[in-house]
């Protein structure tokens, strides 16, 4: 039967790689923002994934203010900070000699990726209507925030989850079940 620890380790993981599921959705997908105009309906995202594959990503580039490339940036190092979480969290798991190290490593991790996701959402949330002139006071016009931005509310508490459980496994291999100092 596992540990306590490696039970915790494991729903940390779980949380972990849900958080990831749903970082790759909201960061990959063009849904942010939402903006209807008498039934016709159009969205954005944070950035324009179909200029990789014609090569017009320096449009982007030359184009996009200081809070695009910020969401952008966030978000893209939410992506690659997850990854890295969870290879030491698979570390962690699998391999007992590097347990209570890779715990930790885990858990710090992991807390990084709380809080760029928690800034994403407030600085996104402040400020995604801010390019639109007044658009938004035509009568007609709908904005509102789009699936993407809620599937990375989703991953900022999935996140929040596993940092918790995570922290308890670390204080679980630091003062009880890990003998691999």
């Amino acid at each position: 039967m596992p540990s306590h620890l490696m039970k915790l380790l494991i729903g940390a993981t779980i949380w972990a790689v849900l958080a990831f599921v749903f970082i790759c959705i909201s960061l990959f997908t063009q849904d942010w923002v939402d903006i209807g105009i008498s039934g016709v309906s159009g969205s954005v995202g944070i950035f324009p994934w179909q200029c990789v594959s014609s090569n017009t990503c320096n449009v982007f580039w030359d184009t996009a203010d200081g809070w695009d490339k910020c969401f952008f940036f966030l978000m893209l190092f939410a992506f690659i900070f997850q990854f890295f979480a969870l290879i030491t969290a698979a570390v962690a798991l699998f391999i007992p000699r590097f347990r209570y190290k890779f715990t930790h490593h885990f858990c710090g991790t992991q807390g990084l990726i709380t809080v760029l996701l928690i800034a994403e959402l407030i600085l996104y949330g402040i400020e995604y209507d801010r390019n639109l002139g007044g658009l938004e006071n035509i009568p007609g016009v709908s904005v509102t925030l789009g699936y993407s931005y809620w599937q990375s509310l989703a991953a900022a508490i999935f996140s929040t989850v596993a940092v918790m459980i995570g922290g308890a496994a670390a204080k679980r291999a630091r003062h009880h079940d890990c003998e691999c100092y």
